[in-house]
């Protein structure tokens, strides 16, 4: 009889059970609604505090759509798993934003109206096949006035920057005007005369691209104010400007503004005109620091140093047919920029020609984030140097790497005060009210390089049948623009930096892919010079042949190419070693960590569990 009432009250106490979970659920869902607690890692779904004020200050309405091909990527689970990913943050901004953003979740089947309203929006359809279907995988958003923005497509690789380029688009459909920049510069970056060759001289490609996505104004270097509505002025190579210049500049950051600065301790691109009867080049004549500024901001800029790096030293011709690494020619590679910044983290080879070094002065109160950084294989040259330098492979001679890490190009916020306390420099300065510090912090890039803006050091131009076509070979103007976009943006746009990735990386297969690779390249560059040793043997044999010339191999060209196929027979085998090797590697990695995953965890947790039974049972012997 006890037995039955017990079994009566155990299950009747589980339906209680059942119908309370049921009600705390809808309890829940009904109190706390919209609740949510981020338990990743890296709070990969907890919005950066300038996402957050970019949301709150929506003031019209938004719709985004989400395209995104569910059917067409059934068999890709790698690309669904970041789909989710996307999909769940784009909820998050619309959460937040208490009805000022629309979220539409559409999956574009082919040959549907959804298809062609992604086509419409400028997406990019991927294609999977040959039967021509394609994946549609991006984001469009509409504004109250009918403009619009596109994400053509979320790449995987660039998930940390996934909340930087949402939030952007959504700052760009609350301000659509085309942003206005001014350029001021001693270089000659726009269309001018060339005094020398008595001919107009073309733009600089880097000014032309500017001005495709910008409302791009050229300054006049001795200008002593600016137009109200410039939203961010950049500076290039400011040599010899007036103090009333210099005081604008001045005023133009007390007022708010953003600043762009490129200087150099010795830009080639800023040729001197030498007088008749000196032709030396002065001493300094190439260098720009706009030191007068900065120093007193908290900027420190040396122009009498350029900074030479063994590992990004290029490799260039120096004559008659022969090539040198220059040591303050720099291609700088991944490895170098800084990959939380979304101006650098996107790009892939950057070019510097006698760059210097800045960094924030000691004690000052700033923010400092560098962007392209030297590796520890640096040193420093005095600039002087390059004025006579007498051979390329002097720069190499006695190089002591200093061990400093060296900023090429950085960011600096800080609150400066004004660089002329005193007011204006001179009675013709037309500035009306003297600020004597900035009412916000402002957003300063500093590049020690202006050469790395001329077409010569990143983008091959051509004229075919009339038309000026570029190919970039460098990503210099990639990292311009950036620059520039992102300086154009809010604080609050500014401050989201890239987050970290919800996938992880198999970081030693890729250590051991890199080491293989690493002895690939020096086994075929050992190879190559084989073959031009060999290569130039035959032709000293072929012109030393004294018979009627047919094109006939002597014994000694016919041994020599037989010795050259059995040495690439035996580099061939090498190679092939090497990767095998590393295939082995990998594998024995692999085996190691199937090992632990299939056995040695799950018998660690059984023998964990038998420790716990086995407590348990002494305890209820101790009991009985």
């Amino acid at each position: 009889m006890k037995t039955k009432n017990a079994k009566t009250i155990g299950y009747t106490g589980l339906a209680l059970l059942a119908v309370l979970f049921v009600v705390v659920n809808m309890v829940g869902n009904n109190l706390f609604q919209g609740t949510r607690i981020d338990l990743t890692e890296n709070q990969l779904y907890t919005l950066s505090p300038g996402t957050l004020n970019i949301v709150s200050n929506i003031q019209e309405p938004i719709t985004l759509y989400y395209f995104f091909s569910d059917q067409a990527t059934e068999n890709v689970p790698q690309l669904r798993t970041y789909a989710t990913r996307v999909r769940e943050l784009l909820s998050e901004y619309a959460q937040l934003s208490k009805g000022k953003i629309t979220l539409k979740t559409i999956d574009p089947i082919p040959y549907s109206e959804e298809e062609d309203q992604a086509t419409e929006f400028g997406l990019q359809g991927i294609p999977v096949d040959a039967s021509g279907k394609s994946i549609y995988f991006g984001l469009a958003g509409n504004n109250s006035i009918g403009d619009s923005e596109v994400i053509a497509f979320f790449q995987p690789n660039k998930e940390q920057f996934l909340e930087y380029d949402v939030s952007k688009l959504i700052y760009s459909l609350q301000n659509t005007q085309k942003p206005v920049v001014g350029l001021i510069s001693r270089l000659p970056m726009f269309s001018s005369f060339d005094v020398e060759t008595q001919r107009i001289r073309d733009p600089w490609v880097i000014s032309t691209q500017l001005q495709q996505f910008f409302d791009v104004r050229s300054i006049d270097f001795a200008a002593t104010e600016f137009d109200k509505d410039l939203e961010l002025l950049i500076v290039v190579q400011p040599r010899e400007f007036s103090a009333d210049t210099l005081y604008a500049i001045d005023q133009y950051v007390m007022q708010g503004g953003n600043l762009l600065v490129f200087v150099d301790p010795y830009a080639e691109a800023d040729v001197p005109m030498m007088q008749k009867d000196s032709p030396i080049e002065a001493a300094g004549v190439r260098s720009s620091s706009l030191q007068t500024l900065l120093g007193p901001w908290g900027i420190e800029f040396t122009p009498a140093e350029v900074v030479g790096d063994r590992k990004y030293a290029l490799t260039i011709d120096v004559g008659e047919g022969k090539q040198e690494r220059h040591y303050a020619i720099l291609g700088l590679d991944k490895s170098a920029f800084n990959a939380s910044e979304s101006s650098t983290a996107g790009l892939d080879f950057i070019t510097m020609a006698m760059a210097g070094y800045v960094r924030p002065k000691a004690g000052a109160d700033i923010s400092f984030t560098p962007l392209i950084t030297a590796s520890n294989e640096a040193a420093l040259f005095e600039t002087g140097q390059f004025r006579f330098l007498p051979k390329v492979s002097a720069l190499a001679e006695g190089f002591e790497p200093s061990g400093e890490e060296y900023a090429l190009a950085a960011q600096f916020q800080l609150r400066p005060s004004t660089a002329f306390p005193e007011g204006a420099p001179s009675a013709t300065a037309t500035q009306q009210t003297h600020l004597t510090q900035s009412p916000e912090d402002v957003n300063i890039v500093v590049v020690t390089d202006a050469d790395m803006l001329a077409d010569r050091m990143w983008v091959k131009v051509q004229n075919m049948f009339g038309q000026k076509m570029t190919e970039p070979w460098a990503s210099n103007g990639d990292f311009t623009i950036n620059l520039v976009d992102n300086l154009l943006g809010s604080n609050d746009l500014i401050s989201v930096r890239g987050r970290a990735a919800a996938t992880k990386p198999f970081t030693l297969v890729e250590a051991l892919r890199r080491e293989a690779d690493d002895q690939f390249r020096v086994q075929e560059q050992a190879l190559q010079t084989r073959l031009r040793a060999t290569e130039q043997k035959i032709a000293s044999l072929q012109s030393a042949r004294s018979d009627d010339g047919q094109v006939l191999l002597s014994p000694e060209q016919s041994q020599a190419i037989v010795g050259f196929q059995s040495e690439q027979l035996e580099v061939r085998k090498q190679l092939r070693r090497v990767r095998h090797e590393l295939d082995k590697d990998i594998r024995s990695l692999g085996s190691k960590l199937k090992a632990i995953n299939i056995g040695l965890v799950p018998a660690l947790i059984t023998l964990l569990a038998l420790l716990i039974s086995i407590m348990r049972l002494r305890k209820r012997v101790r009991r009985d």
